[in-house]
């Protein structure tokens, strides 16, 4: 069921011209009209943000999204909100970084050729060595929990780590913002010889899906219709369609490791 974007329409009928519902209404369609369109998609590359975290990990996507399919966004009102906030949020924090004398650059495209992979980062920086940095936000309890351990999620440290061993890094760092209050974590990252472990494993399972693509056929589903790796998947309609292919290949999904 999709979130309403305005949570207090508990008004009696406005005496005035002035209609809180109808304004309601627009602001959500207003955000709704920031998504991406749906329609027909071809991914040509596994995309690091997107990677360890819930139909990311599920190789049928994968092969449905290489193959080309039709995606749709099933993010509500206020998904996207969260979405344009992280967004604004990186723009700041990166035009107040790069007045640092350490910085280098911003939105630094990675890419990797097998398994293919593209995306950005959001920051490298100099301390003596290259070091790249990316931006996050979130909500109070989230960043409670990054303060109490000093560390990502999980799906953030693959994305660092992906960008990190592809530009041959030793270090980087995520700057965590709180959403509430502004205050910043600073997380310091490196690649021990655990995360070199981590990065291998991953990068052998995209190597099995991405091969799987190029020469093999269409994977069973890994997760349950009901599953939150499924619910905002956006090929979800065209995999669980009534008509649709179970598949023939057992590759299992990834296991994303805890950090």
């Amino acid at each position: 069921m999709a979130r309403e974007i305005v949570k207090n329409l508990k008004f009696k009928k406005s005496p005035g011209k002035f209609d809180p519902d109808k304004f309601a209404d627009q602001l959500n369609e207003a955000y709704l009209n920031l998504k991406r369109p749906d329609g027909f998609m071809q991914k040509k590359t596994f995309s690091p943000s997107t990677v360890g975290y819930g139909y990311g990990n599920c190789p049928r996507y994968w092969y449905m999204a290489f193959n080309g399919a039709e995606f749709k966004d099933d993010n509500d009102a206020q998904a996207v909100a969260n979405m344009q906030y992280g967004t604004e949020a990186h723009a700041r924090l990166q035009k107040l970084i790069s007045t640092f004398p350490e910085y280098r650059a911003e939105e630094v495209e990675i890419l990797n050729e097998y398994p293919p992979i593209r995306g950005f980062a959001d920051l490298v920086m100099d301390y003596g060595v290259n070091v790249i940095g990316e931006i996050k936000t979130a909500k109070q309890e989230v960043w409670d929990q990054r303060h109490v351990t000093m560390s990502s999620s999980p799906n953030h440290m693959l994305q660092l780590l992906m960008y990190m061993h592809i530009k041959e890094f030793d270090e980087g760092f995520f700057i965590y913002e709180n959403k509430n209050t502004q205050e910043i974590l600073v997380i310091p990252v490196y690649m021990t010889e655990r995360n070199k472990g981590i990065i291998k494993n991953l990068f052998l399972w995209l190597q099995e899906v991405y091969d799987n693509y190029k020469d093999g056929g269409l994977p069973m589903r890994p997760f349950i219709k009901t599953s939150s790796s499924c619910k905002y998947c956006p090929l979800k309609k065209s995999c669980w369609a009534k008509t649709a292919d179970l598949g023939n290949v057992q590759i299992e999904a990834y296991e994303v490791p805890q950090v």
